[in-house]
């Protein structure tokens, strides 16, 4: 029940380009370039996973019985680079094609260790996270591929629509919590 709550509570209601800002900048670059993100999101999800077990066991083994749990940021950066250049030369020669994301991948490791309890959780949190990044991608190239059909706009004018379309968006997802409502209570 927990890891549902987190599924949930990750991708829909807490997502992490609206909540924490993790790749706001980055989604609404992506949306303007129209270029294909499946295997990047698939590079980032293999990163991302094996960046977060190998970083929790590191943690797990090493870190807490030594008493230096303060340096797993450094260890999760280590851990995550390794992958990352893992990963970058694997999709290389398989697909020809460069997919190469840092911020986002690294930050979603960081913010998944930091809130799992326990290494399935904080996979699924990171799995969400990036889910809620790059399903935030279409929609806005959606929107503004609509707003340049209807009207000649300059890249200033896409640029600040694309941030007005994550404001509706994270909104849209925020109006079913009323809790801002009752603040006395």
């Amino acid at each position: 029940m927990r890891i549902i709550n987190a599924l949930l509570f990750y991708s829909l209601f807490s997502s992490a380009v609206f909540i924490y800002g993790i790749g706001s900048l980055q989604a609404a670059e992506a949306s303007l370039a129209r270029k294909k993100i499946a295997s990047a999101w698939i590079k980032s999800l293999c990163c991302v996973f094996a960046a977060i077990a190998l970083t929790y066991s590191l943690v797990q083994l090493l870190l807490i019985p030594t008493g230096l749990t303060e340096l797993y940021p450094l260890v999760a950066l280590l851990v995550f680079s390794s992958a990352s250049v893992f990963f970058e030369i694997i999709f290389q020669l398989t697909t020809k094609k460069s997919s190469s994301e840092f911020a986002v991948s690294f930050l979603t490791v960081l913010l998944s260790l930091n809130e799992g309890e326990s290494l399935l959780e904080s996979i699924a949190i990171g799995a969400c996270c990036l889910a809620s990044y790059y399903i935030l991608i279409p929609f806005l190239f959606t929107f503004t591929n609509k707003l340049s059909s209807s009207k000649n706009t300059d890249s200033f004018r896409q640029k600040t629509s694309v941030f007005l379309c994550m404001v509706i968006l994270m909104m849209a997802l925020f109006a079913l919590n009323i809790s801002w409502i009752n603040a006395g209570l």
